[in-house]
């Protein structure tokens, strides 16, 4: 269920609080059970927009927009 769910993202612009350099959450995911967000870049606490590239089984892969 999950894997379809995050594939239905591929291809969509999020907005992506950053929690790391090129790891990040969006708005609806509880950092203690939902997957994260891998892309190049980005400060912690900022938001940006990520273009979802890809998925893998429990995250979202994708690149600055």
């Amino acid at each position: 269920i999950s894997a379809r769910k995050l594939q239905a993202r591929v291809g969509k612009t999020m907005q992506v609080l950053v929690d790391a350099p090129g790891v990040g959450r969006c708005a609806a995911d509880a950092p203690e059970i939902d997957g994260t967000v891998r892309f190049r870049g980005g400060k912690a606490g900022e938001f940006r927009n990520v273009v979802i590239e890809r998925a893998s089984a429990h995250d979202l892969h994708g690149r600055l927009a």
